[in-house]
Order: C-alpha cells, then sequence, then structure tokens
C-alpha cells in the first residue's frame, strides 16, 4: 500500500493555528514600536525648533518674531504643506495628509500662549510648544481624519521655563494653550508626566 505525500487536515489546522499565534503576538508589537517611533519624531522636531528659538534668541535678544518656516522650505524657498506660516503649526510626518497626520505642533509666546511670537502683541521673553496627538481624544468621536495609532499615544508639552510633560488623555492647544493652564501645577493635566 502507497501512502500519499499530502497534508491532513489536522496538520494544516495547526499550521494556521501556529501563524494565528505568531501574529497575535507580532502585530501589537509591531503597533507598539510604530508608536514610539510616531512619539520620538515628533519630540525630535520639538527640540529642533526648541534649539532654533534659543539661537533666535541669542541674536535678537528675545524669542519675538521668531518664525519656524525657514526650518521647512525645500532648495526653491518654498515652506512645505506642512508648516503654516499663517498659525505657526507644523503637522507630522512632514508633506502627511488626512489620517497619516500623526502630530499637529503649536509654537506660541510663553506669556500669552494664545498668541504667536510673530504677533505685534507677543512678549517674546519666553515661548510653549504643544505636539497634540492626532487622536479622537483631541479631535472627538466624529473625527473622520484621526489617526487610529495615535490613540495610545501622548501629546508633549514643552517651555522655555523648563516645562516638559505628557499625558495619554486629552491635551488640546484651546485648552493647553491658556495663560492660567500653563501657569498651574499640572499644564500636563492630573494624570500628566514629565519626559
Amino acid at each position: 500500500m502507497m501512502r500519499s505525500k499530502g497534508f491532513t487536515l489536522i496538520e494544516l489546522m495547526i499550521v494556521v493555528v501556529v501563524v494565528a499565534v505568531l501574529s497575535a503576538i507580532a502585530l501589537p508589537m509591531y503597533n507598539e514600536y510604530i508608536r514610539r517611533a510616531t512619539a520620538t519624531n515628533s519630540l525630535q522636531e520639538i527640540q529642533k525648533i526648541a534649539d532654533q528659538l534659543e539661537r533666535h534668541k541669542s541674536k535678537n535678544f528675545s524669542y519675538k518674531n521668531f518664525n519656524a518656516n525657514f526650518l521647512y522650505q525645500n532648495g526653491a524657498n518654498v515652506v512645505s504643506a506642512s508648516f503654516s506660516n499663517a498659525d505657526q503649526t507644523l503637522t507630522l510626518p512632514l508633506n502627511a495628509t488626512g489620517s497619516a497626520i500623526t502630530y499637529t505642533l503649536h509654537i506660541r509666546d510663553g506669556r500669552n500662549p494664545t498668541l504667536m511670537l510673530t504677533d505685534a502683541a507677543a512678549t517674546g521673553k519666553s515661548w510653549v510648544i504643544l505636539a497634540e496627538a492626532n487622536s479622537r481624544l483631541n479631535n472627538g468621536e466624529a473625527c473622520t481624519t484621526c489617526n487610529s495609532l495615535q490613540q495610545q499615544n501622548s501629546s508633549f508639552l514643552m517651555s522655555s521655563s523648563g516645562v516638559q510633560c505628557k499625558t495619554k488623555l486629552a491635551l488640546k492647544a484651546a485648552d493647553t494653550l491658556t495663560p492660567t493652564n500653563l501657569t498651574s501645577t499640572q499644564p500636563c493635566g492630573a494624570k500628566g508626566e514629565n519626559w
């Protein structure tokens, strides 16, 4: 009697189960890796802007009139679509649109964070940068352009006065970038932590 050289149904089912278990382990690890990389990219951009703010102050004795558009120009002096000169915000990653956007960085005057450093009424004595995660926590449940991986990522806040905090809860510019909130003991909220 000749034996068949094919696979039995049991053997195929075992292989499918093993592949399913491996993917159930690997997918969350991969998503966590992507979230961390995204957060690190945001922190790098915050630090890059902070360094340029300090250079601006060393030349001008003030942060006033700092405009980050020169950081995001291509060779033809065209500012990237990611940077908005009108409201001094930067979307990350550069040139992303819709749900591919992971963070929006807001650059503001530290004394009155409702003003940009380019506003005539800005004091220019300090600065604050908010990296707002593009998540439903920040933009509402009806958000159709929110990034699903950002739901579990932190938003970040950094200022020239030494504030460096983050939270996985809502950290929206309208609520966070106010003089009252920034002078509070917990500008990132009760569950905020230093980074």
